[in-house]
């Protein structure tokens, strides 16, 4: 199955983060709802708004979106208080924190709750020596990762790797280091899921839709069987099970014609 985390509902987002602010339950249902509507696996949730009330705003968060949908939900922070406290309310099968890297003080304090909670995990290639700008820096933070993972008890099937995209506008070149490093973890570590924040990809540039569609299909090709996108997106879906079809990744292309029956391909 292809992982795709819903990525609407943050707080970084000046809108988002007033209406949550005023408690608007109906504005944050809408949100939820039209994601699921087209076709989100996950919903994230990020309460990163103001950090003196990321705790509370998550708790909130997590129980208004989960009298809306089923759907298991991404924990989106770095504050362990804030993890907690959303997943105390709701951890179902399939949760997922996102996130962890490999700075040792963020492994320390997050890995205890994947353990405890036993949910997947969204793993930065970052470290304490920063953001590797190039392939081997990703793949060599990739392989410890996994290792520091397998030896706290986490199997890589919890795993999701993200390369961290970086804009095309401000990071020339980043782009096939990106698919280069993915083509690699999955071939070294074939359990393991790979999604990236795609939106990144375009930041600082007009029309970014064009950039990310472009991007989304190959980074599919290079290996990736999940994204954090906003599924509402004009042509995003079309452009994610498309991409599927033409790869031989849905069989038969049922899932694109299921797409197209229910009037996703628009």
């Amino acid at each position: 199955m292809f992982t795709i985390i819903g990525e609407r509902i943050n707080m970084t987002r000046k809108k988002i983060r007033e209406e949550i602010w005023a408690r608007n339950a109906d504005f944050v249902a809408r949100e939820a709802q039209k994601q699921v509507k087209a076709g989100a696996t996950h919903i994230d949730l990020n309460a990163g708004g103001d950090p003196s009330k990321e705790v509370g705003d998550m708790v909130w968060l997590t129980e208004t979106v989960s009298q809306i949908t089923e759907l298991p939900f991404v924990f989106d922070s770095a504050n362990p208080a804030a993890l907690k406290e959303g997943l105390e309310r709701c951890n179902r099968p399939g949760t997922i924190i996102n996130s962890i890297t490999g700075e040792q003080d963020r492994l320390e304090r997050i890995v205890p709750l994947v353990q405890e909670y036993n949910t997947g995990v969204v793993a930065l290639t970052m470290d304490d020596s920063g953001m590797p700008e190039d392939f081997e820096g990703r793949v060599t933070i990739t392989r410890n990762l996994a290792k520091k993972l397998q030896d706290a008890g986490i199997a890589l099937d919890r795993v999701y790797f993200d390369h961290l995209v970086r804009p095309a506008s401000t990071n020339p070149g980043q782009a096939p280091h990106i698919l280069d490093a993915i083509r690699t973890t999955r071939t070294e570590f074939p359990e393991a899921h790979i999604v990236l924040g795609l939106s990144n990809i375009s930041f600082g540039v007009p029309r970014r839709n064009n950039l990310n569609r472009a991007f989304l299909a190959m980074l599919v090709a290079a290996g990736c069987d999940g994204m954090i996108i906003d599924p509402c997106e004009p042509g995003m879906m079309n452009t994610l099970v498309s991409a599927r079809a033409v790869l031989g990744l849905d069989e038969y292309c049922m899932a694109y014609l299921t797409a197209y029956r229910g009037g996703k391909l628009e």
